[in-house]
């Protein structure tokens, strides 16, 4: 499905949708994280906040009891005796579920003694509360002071059960750990919806986009609704895209420019081998013509004189067309294309050039299978890759020599600036015996306006030109070469119309 196309999610939509979410979810842990925290500190901090109200709580209520009893017991005391105020307190104290009091002397050591030690309840003897946290019983144990009119410092003890301060605080705790744990889902929740609307989603289209730029593909604008920095660099990118489509524009008028002027320095290299080719016809024509003019022939004679005529005319009409179709400036056309014979009818543009080099031109032999050697190309821009190499080759033997065009196809592969990763290629290999190149020449053959020639032999720009249409056809160009043996240039192209 197309870019933007509506339609269900497809895997492949799917993965890159989640791919592109790694922020968001970094956002959202973060967020989480956080929000936990919050929650665990304030967690903490009411648990123990509670705990102190809780226990504050039920020491002041011993105190205020005990302080009540004491007042009443210390009355009785006075009026009734003993016995009188012990029941009192008795009866005071039975109305209370938890909490049970009893009267203790601080001396005693038998059924009156108190709970804690002698050290601890020293300030009682003093007048003072002493509250007195006992592990063992799990008990709160307060000492209230009363004055009795006996030589000996009693108190009253009040006796409070933890269990319920444990029960409160566990049930505190309990409550907050899960209000923690809602408040944390409802972050993640709320950080999972909105992150994927206004960072997710968008990120994965710019990413997408990003993507089609990196092949070429410039078309098709990225719409971002928000208007927050995603959308600003949405629109960013397709001003650039704008821009990019432009300067492409400009670089293709320039770059088919400038495959002309390549093309037409090779008409001007082949005009002068044309001349001397048609020089030979058009003397044949010139003498049968002066021949029927002067009736120096005359019936049948005539007759075959106009027949061999029309057949030098024929070809000097076929060589003149060749040369103006390699001349003339094609828009870009895909196709399959046969390498072989198109490997044949570039030896035979460049023959008169390699005869008065003397230099023998071998093409590749005709393949047993004929789709086996096929491939998705331009058939004019493959023609002048083709022709431009063999009329390198042949400027790179000035003693003359042979030049071999091999086709096949091989498995090789791709180096790591080829984005094609066709696993078969079509290898074009046009061998030279001549003088051969060193390293540093052969690292900048390249390099437009690179050359090795005399002034006003060449510009340049062939092999530029010649490289720069194999890699817009998906492939590329290795060469061998060692100075006095000749060399090999071999195009790589993606076989079976995988271009």
């Amino acid at each position: 499905m197309a870019a933007g196309a509506a339609g269900p999610v497809g895997y492949a939509d799917r993965v890159e949708l989640f791919g592109g979410m790694r922020l968001t979810r970094k956002f959202i842990a973060a967020l989480v994280i956080g929000v936990a925290l919050v929650a665990l500190v304030q967690g903490l901090l009411d648990y123990r906040r509670e705990r102190d109200v809780f226990d504050r709580q039920m020491r002041s209520e011993a105190t205020a009891l005990g302080r009540a009893l004491a007042r009443g017991m210390a009355e009785v005391w006075e009026r009734d005796g003993e016995a009188a105020a012990r029941e009192f307190l008795i009866q005071a104290s039975s109305h209370s579920e938890h909490i049970t009091a009893r009267w203790v002397w601080l001396d005693s050591t038998s059924r009156d003694a108190p709970q804690a030690s002698k050290e601890a309840l020293a300030p009682v003897a003093a007048n003072q509360v002493v509250v007195i946290k006992i592990p063992e019983t799990n008990r709160l144990l307060t000492y209230i002071p009363v004055d009795v009119p006996e030589p000996r410092d009693g108190a009253i003890e009040i006796a409070q059960p933890l269990a319920e301060l444990d029960k409160y605080t566990s049930d505190s705790l309990r409550n907050e750990i899960i209000g923690s744990a809602s408040a944390v889902a409802i972050a993640a929740a709320l950080a999972l919806g909105l992150g994927v609307v206004f960072i997710g989603r968008p990120i994965s289209r710019l990413a997408a986009k990003a993507r089609r730029v990196g092949t070429g593909d410039l078309t098709g604008p990225l719409v971002l609704s928000q208007r927050d920095e995603l959308g600003e660099l949405a629109a960013e990118i397709n001003l650039m895209c704008d821009r990019l489509a432009e300067e492409s524009k400009a670089r293709e008028a320039a770059t088919e420019q400038l495959r002309h002027a390549d093309r037409l320095t090779t008409v001007g290299k082949l005009a002068s081998g044309l001349a001397h080719e048609l020089g030979t016809p058009l003397n044949v024509v010139a003498g049968r013509a002066r021949l029927i003019r002067d009736h120096e022939v005359e019936g049948t004679e005539a007759v075959e004189s106009a027949r061999i005529v029309g057949e030098q005319a024929d070809r000097m009409t076929a060589l003149i067309r060749q040369l103006l179709d390699f001349a003339r400036p094609r828009p870009l056309h895909k196709a399959p294309v046969h390498v072989v014979n198109m490997a044949a009818r570039a030896c035979e543009l460049v023959a008169t050039i390699a005869k008065k080099a003397n230099v023998t031109l071998m093409p590749p032999a005709p393949a047993e299978s004929d789709d086996a050697l096929r491939v998705e190309a331009d058939e004019a821009q493959l023609h002048q890759v083709l022709t431009n190499l063999v009329v390198n080759a042949i400027h790179a033997m000035p003693d003359g020599g042979t030049v071999e065009i091999i086709t096949r196809v091989v498995e090789h592969a791709a180096p790591p600036y080829v984005g094609h990763q066709a696993a078969q290629w079509l290898a074009i290999e046009v061998r030279d015996t001549g003088i051969g190149m060193d390293d540093e020449t052969r690292a900048r053959i390249f390099e437009p306006f690179f050359t090795t020639k005399q002034v006003g032999e060449g510009t340049g720009l062939g092999l530029s030109v010649t490289w720069g249409i194999v890699r817009e056809h998906g492939g590329w160009i290795d060469v061998a070469s060692t100075p006095g043996k000749g060399s090999t240039f071999t195009v790589y192209l993606p076989a079976g119309g995988a271009a």
